[in-house]
């Protein structure tokens, strides 16, 4: 392992542990609140180690099958994006999903192989990541010249959505800027595509982020 491959390890970790920071910590906390006797457990406490315990679960689920080693993730990338943004809901709610057609995905599935949990979950993260107030995920699958996927996160209508140029970067895999905790998903999203033989592009218009990914017919198997 160089010094890149430690620096990459050393951000992910830290995105990792800035996720379940939270729940986690919930939890400890209404340990804490019931002290060594639990007859002092109320419904509130209960309910936030129950709620907080299940959101760092959900959150694992996500995480594992999105990073872990390639070709042996399984699960439902549905179930686990829904599990994902249960876990991550903010005031307004999770974001409306919009999920592509079963032959769409049947397709996509096929061409990508053990790929398709990955690419699908990164996409999408990317997507919610860039556009931090989304209201409405969508995913779509084209099968043409190859296999395309286009994951789109519309925010509030009031809002105009960027793309910042080192998240632009990231996804790219230029070199500069230094990666950081921030954009460290971006780049490990765009390696994912690459090493499946794909391109990646990620822009912004109006109140939406658009990431969409492209795969040749004749793109090489992901290892």
């Amino acid at each position: 392992m160089d010094d890149k491959d430690l620096e990459l390890a050393q951000l992910l970790c830290t995105r990792l542990c800035h996720d379940l920071a939270g729940p986690v910590g919930a939890v400890a906390a209404g340990v804490e609140l019931i002290g060594g006797d639990p007859a002092q457990a109320d419904a509130e406490t209960l309910g936030l180690i129950g709620n907080s315990s299940a959101a760092a679960s959900l959150k694992l689920k996500f995480m594992r099958s999105a990073l872990g080693v390639s070709g042996t993730t399984s699960g439902d990338p549905r179930a686990l994006l829904d599990g994902y943004l249960e876990a991550t809901a903010g005031p307004n709610g999770k974001p409306a999903v919009t999920w592509p057609t079963p032959d769409s995905v049947t397709a996509g599935a096929t061409a990508l192989g053990a790929a398709w949990i990955q690419t699908v979950l990164n996409l999408c993260l990317l997507g919610l990541e860039t556009q931090p107030s989304c209201r409405a995920l969508s995913l779509q699958v084209a099968n043409g010249s190859g296999i395309t996927l286009v994951v789109q996160a519309t925010g509030a209508p009031d809002r105009t959505s960027s793309v910042r140029e080192d998240i632009a970067a990231a996804v790219a895999g230029r070199t500069p800027p230094p990666l950081s905790a921030k954009t460290v998903h971006g780049n490990i999203a765009g390696r994912l595509v690459r090493a499946a033989g794909g391109t990646v592009d990620i822009t912004a218009a109006g109140n939406a982020v658009t990431v969409t990914a492209h795969f040749p017919k004749n793109a090489p198997a992901a290892p």
